[in-house]
């Protein structure tokens, strides 16, 4: 079984996630031994963002790997794990609310079992997951 990287890339739906993964020290960390979740947002998601938003967002280091860890928690949360959870603290330090459809009939997104890899699980999203102190 592949790693999480090796996992992402071989979806072919997650470019730009990629590309900000290897533009910031997660890369690394997502290779190696341990448990992580990511919510991995397709590059539909990254084209919804404004342009010059998603422009400058790659071009600032800082900004690229506070919204990137917010995508990626420690430990393996299956979709059905996630029922039960209300909050998930990212790599980022902020807390991630999560909201299953069951539970909250105003959210339209569902949450299915994504792709196992060897050191965690990608969860497929459809945007870009931004930590409340951002603005973008």
């Amino acid at each position: 079984m592949a790693n999480l990287i090796k996992t992402i890339q071989a979806e072919g739906t997650f470019t730009a996630f990629s590309r900000a993964l290897e533009m910031t020290e997660l890369v690394t960390v997502l290779r190696e031994p341990g448990a992580y979740t990511v919510f991995a947002p397709t590059d539909a998601a990254f084209a919804q963002m404004n342009a010059e938003s998603r422009d400058d967002l790659f071009d600032d280091y800082y900004d690229l790997s506070k919204v990137i860890k917010y995508h990626v928690v420690m430990g393996i949360y299956k979709a059905a794990d996630l029922l039960d959870v209300m909050f998930l603290k990212t790599m980022e330090g902020q807390r991630l609310a999560i909201r299953s459809s069951a539970s909250d009939e105003r959210t339209s997104e569902k949450l299915e079992d994504g792709s196992a890899a060897h050191n965690g699980v990608v969860h497929v999203i459809d945007k870009v997951l931004v930590p409340h102190f951002m603005i973008l």
